[in-house]
């Protein structure tokens, strides 16, 4: 697995920890030790696996991500992929800036500053912890980090063991971790925008953050808004596909991923190519397809099986950083066939929770049988327990009776001096709890994981993250996100032609009224649910991106037979019920929809540190 790890204080067990990091069996490494301090890192790009870099005589850095720019006294430059690889750009600003140069780099990235002379060993994070990283460290033991969680566990000073509150927390709040904390005990993570410093002497530990959110919206009307959005968009997608180089872009039939097709210019397309992956050629690829066409880009539709899910739950628990379910690495099961062709892999990942109200409570109206309907209006944002009410879910049968999801995230969001602390970190309000809770740390919300997983194989970034882009998010009124579709606005007026082609979410033109969006998508997820209109080759096949979970679990027996292998697990475990867990298994099998329980459950008995937390270390 791509990433960096270390320890602290000793040289001792890093082999241990970088076992861990080791996925497809094909990365570059690298491995420096001294007597006070190990570095590895496995790299899915050869070249960097050249690392550490020197600065100056005393100072060794390693980095591992990607980085498109920098702002600094003179502005914001954007950076040369072509001209020099990312440690020694970074190297380079460092010999100018100073440690503080991370405060001006553009992308997703962690890294590791060794000072010699000053005998401090510096961690540094990008602005949101895009590549989030974690520590622990044991009573009177070395301090170990690591961008996989899992392999922290794997050091021989390391017992792991589960909090139990905030592991119920994980599995009653839509599997995901918040702020600082993680479910296993003693194991933070890395502050985002943040320096955290090790004095190597006595062995204490420092965090700066260089960078936090403040939401500061900007009265302004929605077409100036969009106006900014649409250009900076632009600018952003010319500055990262640079020619000379080949980009594959996962193009949805969506909204987010055509953007990127129409804010790059011909020669950029050109170098394009877009995959589709869907278990039928059904509306969703359809919609792709044409967007590609029409946008003159090479177009690759790759075929779903049956056993895709399956598969899946066999190999991603090994990935996860408790953050989302096994099958949101979505692309696991096809990118190492394309790796070969493509430099870098594009998504666009975070625009529903940067430019769109995913992460804003939505007023709905219940219309019993035809479901529920969001209407373009926020519910309040002003209180903590607006935020509670929002992202704990009412809790699994399968939790233990004791164990209260909502009441163990209330008790970790505090109201302090300083502001909100929200699992370690802090916000200056409850609306910016909501505005910049998603923004930042990313291991907030769950779609980091398919970022995460296709770094395993070559780099793939997003261009919605580029702090040009969320400076912009937090000017801006929510009641934009609410009121528009600011993405399908966007393709409009950078390609009107591209905005023709169907939204498959609505079965319109991307170019159709945002009212019009609205009526459409509730219709056909009701005809798609309820009447025959199209018919997919299998029960569980849908018209949509993903298959329809919920008739794949009622289909095939990988769920059931996840549980009766792991049920000793499940007993072991103190927050588990085992009868609850069968409960919610024979639910869902009798009609109930408990596809997204047994899936977070699933994923947490399949994690190999699970097994090794239940079997002692």
């Amino acid at each position: 697995m791509a990433g960096l790890c270390g320890v602290v204080g000793v040289a001792d067990g890093i082999e241990d920890v970088a076992a861990g990091l080791e996925w497809t069996g094909e990365e570059s490494t690298t491995l420096f030790r001294d007597e006070r301090l190990a570095i590895a890192g496995s790299f899915a790009v050869s070249e960097a696996a050249d690392q550490p870099v020197q600065v100056g005589e005393d100072t060794l850095l390693w980095i591992w991500g990607s980085v498109f720019g920098f702002d600094g006294d003179d502005g914001y430059q954007s950076r040369d992929v072509t001209a020099e690889s990312v440690f020694e750009y970074c190297a380079d600003l460092y010999e100018r800036h100073g440690p503080s140069f991370v405060s001006g780099l553009n992308g997703d990235f962690v890294g590791v500053i060794y000072d010699r002379r000053a005998e401090t060993v510096s961690i540094v994070t990008d602005r949101l912890a895009l590549r989030d990283t974690y520590y622990v460290q044991p009573e009177d033991g070395p301090l170990v980090f690591s961008t996989a969680i899992q392999s922290l566990s794997r050091h021989p000073a390391v017992t792991p063991r589960f909090d139990d509150r905030l592991v119920a927390a994980y599995l009653g709040c839509d599997f995901r971790t918040f702020g600082c904390t993680t479910p296993l005990e003693g194991t933070f993570l890395f502050p985002p925008g943040s320096i955290t410093s090790v004095d190597l002497p006595s062995g204490s530990m420092t965090a700066r953050q260089y960078w936090t959110p403040t939401y500061r919206p900007r009265e302004r009307s929605f077409s100036s808004f969009l106006d900014e959005f649409a250009e900076l968009f632009e600018t952003v997608i010319a500055e990262r596909l640079q020619p000379g180089r080949e980009y594959g872009l996962l193009l949805s039939g969506g909204a987010d991923s055509r953007l990127v097709l129409a804010a790059a210019d011909r020669q950029a397309r050109a170098n394009l190519t877009a995959y589709h992956c869907t278990g039928w050629m059904n509306r969703e690829a359809r919609a792709a397809e044409q967007a590609a066409l029409t946008a003159g880009v090479d177009f690759e539709w790759i075929q779903r099986g049956p056993d895709y899910h399956e598969r899946a739950l066999e190999r991603n628990p090994g990935l996860s950083n408790f953050v989302g379910t096994f099958e949101q690495a979505h692309a696991e099961g096809f990118v190492g066939e394309i790796r070969d062709d493509v430099d870098a892999m594009v998504t666009a990942s975070f625009a529903d929770s940067n430019f769109k109200a995913h992460s804003f409570p939505q007023r709905s109206l219940d219309l019993g049988p035809l479901g529920t309907v969001h209407l373009p209006r926020l519910e309040p944002m002003d209180r903590i327990e607006h935020f509670v009410e929002y992202w704990a879910d009412d809790p699994p049968r399968y939790l233990d009776a004791s164990v209260d999801p909502k009441a163990i995230l209330r008790s970790n969001i505090r109201e302090t001096d300083a502001g909100i602390d929200h699992h370690g970190l802090t916000y200056g309000s409850p609306e910016e709890l909501f505005v910049c809770g998603t923004l930042t740390p990313r291991t907030n919300g769950s779609v980091l994981f398919l970022l995460q997983s296709l770094r395993q194989h070559l780099p793939a970034w997003s261009p919605f993250v580029d702090n040009r882009l969320v400076d912009l998010y937090l000017s801006t009124p929510t009641r934009h996100f609410v009121r528009h579709n600011v993405v399908a606005r966007a393709v409009e007026r950078l390609d009107p032609d591209l905005a023709a082609v169907t939204y498959a979410n609505t079965g319109l033109p991307l170019s159709s009224p945002f009212w019009a969006h609205w009526i459409g998508e509730h219709c056909l997820g009701f005809a798609d649910e309820h009447l025959s209109i199209t018919d997919p080759p299998d029960p569980h096949l849908s018209n949509g991106p993903w298959p329809h979970n919920p008739r794949l679990i009622r289909e095939q027996s990988f769920v059931r037979e996840a549980i009766e292998a792991n049920e000793d697990l499940i007993r072991e475990l103190p927050f588990l019920d085992v009868e609850g867990v069968w409960e919610c298994y024979r639910a869902h099998m009798d009609g109930e929809r408990n596809d997204a329980e047994l899936y977070g459950l699933v994923t947490l008995l399949a994690m190999p540190v699970t097994r090794r937390i239940v079997d002692g270390g």
